[in-house]
């Protein structure tokens, strides 16, 4: 298996299953209701519907990174006001992320992989790793989440 596949196999797992710290972000978020994305059972915290978009956010900087989009998140981009975002168009989002971030790596060559990402310090290989790893993070809290509803 090539490394790109083994990247993909990596954020297929993210998603799908199973991943090795069995949270696997799709099937989590099925069963989630428009008021539970939306609320907030720890003060002060972020709401589940928050963190797909977050999440999401950074599938998609990340494809845009590896197409050479050297353009910093804003905060407002980073962490949107997603208050009047349907459940439903959050969980869409995420899929659609995840599938614009699976085609532009599908894209890639096994020497892109220790290029410089465009304005930064690292590598794609790096990048690809930590969008994942992201995401997985996310999902321990969205799990938490979840529980506490």
């Amino acid at each position: 298996m090539r490394e790109i596949e083994r990247i993909l196999d990596q954020l297929n797992r993210a998603w799908g299953g199973p991943s090795w710290t069995g949270v696997d972000i799709g099937p989590l978020l099925d069963g989630i209701t428009d008021p539970q994305a939306h609320a907030r059972p720890i003060p002060n915290a972020h709401s589940i519907i928050e963190l797909v978009a977050h999440s999401s956010t950074w599938m998609d900087a990340v494809a845009h990174r590896l197409a050479g989009d050297e353009r910093e998140l804003t905060t407002e981009e980073d962490w949107r006001d997603v208050t009047e975002m349907p459940w439903p168009d959050a969980i869409e989002e995420m899929t659609n992320a995840i599938s614009r971030l699976s085609d532009a790596i599908a894209r890639l060559t096994v020497d892109d992989l220790d290029k410089k990402v465009a304005g930064r310090k690292y590598t794609v290989y790096v990048m690809l790793h930590g969008v994942i790893q992201h995401a997985i993070y996310h999902a321990g809290q969205i799990a938490l989440l979840k529980k506490l509803l």
